[in-house]
């Protein structure tokens, strides 16, 4: 078999890894609409929001102080609403741009305000700082993630080029 069968054989094998992956990629990207909701009212006066099936992995551990309790809610709310695939793609097809796009900063409005509801200012200011940092540290890693494995597999495709034409 020639070098040329193999350099065809890759892109193909390129071509279907770049389909399957944007094709994971919701159309929506990262905005993710609540449906369905509950609204508790606790005996303390505080008022709770319960999304069903959106935050999964809870912890059994309960955390001793509001601080820790708005960290760990911060945590989970961002592994929920992360779009993984959206910043992997971007890391893979914007090797340098993809992982400096995902350290904008996040704007207000994409923080979902039903968690502070009924909470207090200071739950609220720990909640939106952790959200924030979470939210850039976890986009930032899908995006290197995406930039790694889109680098070398354009190296790959570079070597299997000259290494053809230069034959």
């Amino acid at each position: 078999m020639k070098i040329r069968h193999y350099f065809h054989l890759l892109i193909l094998m390129v071509a279907a890894l770049m389909v399957s992956v944007t094709s994971l990629t919701p159309i929506y990207a990262q905005v993710i609409p609540i449906i369905q909701y509950e609204i508790k009212q606790q005996p303390s006066g505080e008022v709770e929001i319960i999304i069903p099936g959106r935050i999964k992995d809870v912890d059994k551990a309960t955390p001793k102080s509001e601080e820790e309790q708005a960290i760990a809610d911060a945590r989970r709310d961002v592994k929920a609403h992360v779009n993984k695939t959206l910043w992997f793609t971007t890391g893979c097809f914007l090797p340098i741009f993809g992982p400096m796009r995902s350290q904008r900063d996040i704007n207000t409005t994409d923080i979902p305000a039903a968690r502070t509801l009924g909470k207090s200012p200071q739950y609220v200011a720990f909640y939106i700082d952790a959200y924030r940092i979470e939210m850039k540290k976890t986009r930032y890693n899908w995006a290197l993630t995406g930039c790694i494995v889109g680098g070398l597999t354009d190296a790959c495709l570079v070597g299997l080029f000259l290494n053809y034409y230069l034959d």
